[in-house]
Parts: C-alpha cells; structure tokens; sequence
C-alpha cells in the first residue's frame, strides 16, 4: 500500500482517481482548496462522496504552508498533481501563460517539500490537446491555448521531479465521461432529451477518445504502481484510449444507450460538418477498458445520474 497525495480531488475526474487509488488499496490524502462550506452544486457532491476514499484537508492550496507542511511530514510515496486552472478553458482568449502561471503556482517549492518526507514519483495530468499528442506525432501542435498551457506545466513539473531525484509520470486525459460530470457534450444531450427535444452535434466529424471514467481512473492507479515498483527515478508516459470513433458515432452510442433506460426518444440531429478549426483526429493509443467490456453497469448509473439531476431540476446549466 502506497500513500498518495492528490491534488485536484473535487474535480469530475479527481474524485474518480481517488476513488480508483483507494480500491487499489493505497491511502490517499487529498488537499482542497476551500472551506468544507464552500463547494456548491456538484462540485459539493464530489466532495461529500470523496469522504469515502480519502482524508479531506480543506484550505489547504498548493501555494500554501499548509500544503508544504503536510507534503513535508505526510510521509508520502507519489504526489499526484492532477489539479489544473479549467474556468474559460475552452475559450480561444484563454491565456496559456496565465493559466501554467496558475497551475504551477508553489509546484516548485511542493515538489521539494514531499522529497524531503519521502516521496518517491510525482504524477502529471496531461490532456490530448496538448503538444505532441492525440497519436500525430511528438510534433502535433497544440489544439488550443489550454493545451498550450498543459503542456508548459508538464514541462515544468517534469524539471522539479528531476532536479528532486523523483520518478516522473504523465497521465494523458482525452474526452472521459461519467457519473457526477457536469458541462459536457453528453449534458447538452440529455438536457435536451429530457425537453422531449433531439439532441444537436455540431461537431460530429472529429474523431475523438470518449473515456468512460472509472477505467481511466483505474488506469491512473496502474500508472502510480508502475512507478513506484520501477525501483529507480524512471519516466513514464500513460495514454489511456476508451471508445474511438466520430462524436457522431459516439452520441448514437449514448441515445442508443439511454433511450431504454430512460424510456425517451433520445432523437439526434447530427451537423453537416465542414469547419475544422481543430484536428480531425485526437486519440489516445493505450486501451483501458477490459476485454469484453460491454459497459452495461457503467451505463445503468450513467443513465440513472442523469435522471437524478432532470428530476432535481439540475439539468439546466449551460453544457
């Protein structure tokens, strides 16, 4: 059993990791930002649920003497840095500077302090869209200026882990979908079908790497085993890959899925694609869901999530 400190826990993908590390048997401990009373909405959910498979220490920044006291004294095997600056992430204005300014901030001193306790890998988030990946070669460009900034903080993160004698990890994220998801293509679906409305794709031409959640986070796990066991500072990359296929097969598969379940129509209206402002193509190369895997149970919950939220009333939010 390992101890682990993640970052970023609150988040859609940062509970499930928590949740993949801890039935692997590994302890996590789990820094959060805020206040326990200040997470609304979903948000608030992921942290009431995260209670479940990790120690929550509240107000505790990366940028912090909190943070570095607990990196310093915790006794910590990985420090898993999976937080990221995400607020107007999809927008092309978004600064790429700013935001690896943001994700980076207190990394450095961070890093140094879970050495000095132990620590013996640090892990990095990385997204398919930034440079060098999406299977184009390690010369593909960056999809926007949010992979920009990932790939700057990688960068930098892979330098602090270096100079700290630390193995070093990269876990590469493309599309991943799930329970307790907010804000995503699959949200303006059902919001939609749940209206008794199709739901619209306006980009169904892009082929893209859907990853149902728990097996990318189980893959999280794998990879924070693998470093450890490698007994040396070693460099490791993960490049998880799910369901592989245009977004207009892919929400076909999830009307397809949820029309059953949900007992609604589930209509779809797919564009006419012909802008292509991004790649055509953006995909991982590793396949993480097991063999045989027909996602009949990752389904049920999915569906029944959303069901939840329309008869809250929570389905309104903007995707």
């Amino acid at each position: 059993m390992a101890r682990i400190l993640l970052t970023g826990a609150s988040s859609f993908t940062g509970l499930w990791i928590a949740e993949a590390l801890a039935a692997a048997g590994h302890e996590v401990v789990a820094p959060l930002t805020r206040d326990a009373d200040a997470y609304p909405g979903l948000r608030g959910e992921r942290v009431a649920r995260l209670a479940g498979s990790a120690e929550r220490v509240f107000a505790a920044p990366l940028d912090s003497d909190r943070f570095r006291d607990l990196a310093r004294a915790g006794r910590f095997d990985v420090l898993a840095h999976h937080a990221a600056d995400i607020p107007g992430y999809r927008s092309p204005d978004y600064d790429a500077v700013a935001g690896a300014a943001r994700n980076l901030a207190g990394a450095e001193a961070a890093v140094r302090a879970a050495s000095a306790g132990g620590c013996r890998a640090l892990i990095s988030t990385a997204t398919v869209f930034e440079p060098g990946e999406g299977g184009e070669g390690p010369h593909a460009p960056a999809v926007s200026p949010y992979g920009i900034s990932k790939g700057l903080t990688g960068q930098a993160l892979a330098g602090f882990a270096a100079q700290a004698s630390l193995a070093f990890g990269r876990f590469v994220i493309a599309n991943p979908f799930g329970v307790l998801e907010e804000g995503r293509m699959a949200w303006s679906l059902f919001q939609a079908w749940f209206r008794g409305e199709p739901g619209r794709v306006l980009t169904p031409a892009y082929v893209r790497d859907n990853q149902p959640v728990p097996d990318l986070a189980a893959a999280y796990a794998r990879l924070a085993e693998r470093l450890l066991s490698a007994g040396e500072p070693v460099r490791l990359d993960s490049r998880p890959s799910g369901l592989v296929g245009t977004q207009g097969d892919f929400a076909r598969r999830l009307a397809a899925e949820a029309a059953p379940r949900l007992g609604l129509a589930c209509d779809l209206v797919l564009n006419d694609q012909v802008d292509f402002p991004e790649p055509r193509v953006r995909v991982n190369a590793e396949p993480c869901l097991p063999t045989g895997w027909t996602g009949e149970a990752f389904f049920d919950a999915y569906c029944a999530y959303y069901a939840r939220l329309a008869a809250e009333g929570r389905l309104n939010g903007p995707a």
